[in-house]
């Protein structure tokens, strides 16, 4: 593979593959934007499995979840649901509230400042991932913390102590 060379996604299969490629390569820090936590690419015990690992290994460790709506996510289960629960130093999640982040419609990963996984259409699940690329990734990863400052802690999310 040549360096800095895009690897094109085209359906649910691909995009799942590599979602759980970049987070189960992810020593650090894993950031995400999301529409709605898409079980179909980030429900899975596996990724909820290493990620928790890191957290336990490496105090550093840091899982940014944005998303627009949680709520069908909570209401079913959900891996990274239950991993920001267990571990909210580690883990948040956080949901967009201002209308110009509203309408973003992509849906990024970043892993540890040089993978990412760009979702241009979550619909139809098309896009495209690299495994080593700082810039690009570092401009993916500027927007996300922009968009994350004016985000809010995820209710659907909190855990309930009764």
């Amino acid at each position: 593979m040549d360096e800095n060379s895009s690897i094109l996604l085209d359906g649910r299969a691909d995009c799942a593959e590599a979602a759980k490629t970049l987070i189960l390569g992810a020593v650090t820090r894993v950031a995400l934007v999301t529409q709605s936590l898409e079980p179909e690419l980030y429900n899975d015990a596996e990724i909820h499995d290493h990620l928790a690992r890191l957290a336990a290994d490496n105090r550093a460790t840091e899982i940014r979840i944005i998303a627009h709506d949680t709520r069908v996510a909570a209401n079913r289960g959900h891996y990274l649901i239950h991993l920001a629960q267990k571990l909210p130093t580690f883990a948040q999640i956080r949901v967009t509230v201002n209308p110009n982040d509203r309408q973003f419609r992509e849906s990024w990963l970043m892993v540890d400042d040089g993978a990412y996984l760009r979702i241009q259409n979550p619909a139809r699940f098309e896009g495209y991932y690299e495994l080593d690329n700082k810039l690009e990734c570092k401009s993916y990863l500027d927007r996300f913390l922009e968009m994350w400052e004016t985000c809010e802690p995820d209710q659907n999310t909190r855990r309930l102590s009764l």
